[in-house]
């Protein structure tokens, strides 16, 4: 669908956009999108101690036409989707550490050398202090007493 052209020496301004802007209060088309726009009363009835169920009872009378179990999963949809952008909150900062004052850690770390390998050669050694492990092939070196 093409914009109608713009006649000479005018231009589109935001104010033209009727249709675009209408969208928010228009009824949506799907069921989820229903649940969606409806979603902030929703989110009250739940806040002052209603059931889902009667909430999904007012809706129904409001023309929601969904059985009660897809209303469930779509409520539940809703409520992850939210909890999940309030985790997202970017968390307040720690202090940057200044030059002068290195923490013990840091201290310690910086007299230890790089070792890339560091992580594996734990596990391994945690491996051999706590399980067997059957060598298919026996060192001919290693003495059994």
């Amino acid at each position: 669908m093409a914009l109608p052209p713009i006649p000479p020496g005018r231009r589109r301004k935001k104010t033209d956009l009727t249709h675009l802007k209408s969208l928010p209060s228009d009824e949506p088309l799907t069921s989820i999108g229903w649940v969606k726009w409806i979603w902030p009363e929703i989110h009250a009835g739940l806040a002052s101690g209603k059931k889902l169920k009667e909430i999904w009872a007012a809706a129904q009378r409001d023309g929601l036409t969904i059985s009660y179990p897809q209303f469930r999963v779509y409520v539940s949809r809703l409520r992850h989707r939210e909890r999940r952008q309030n985790v997202r909150a970017p968390a307040p900062q720690a202090e940057p550490i200044t030059a002068e004052e290195p923490p013990a850690a840091a201290a310690a770390n910086a007299e230890r050398p790089i070792d890339p390998l560091y992580n594996i050669r734990v596990q391994l050694e945690k491996k051999r202090n706590f399980y067997f492990e059957y060598n298919p092939f026996p060192d001919p070196n290693d003495d059994i007493k």
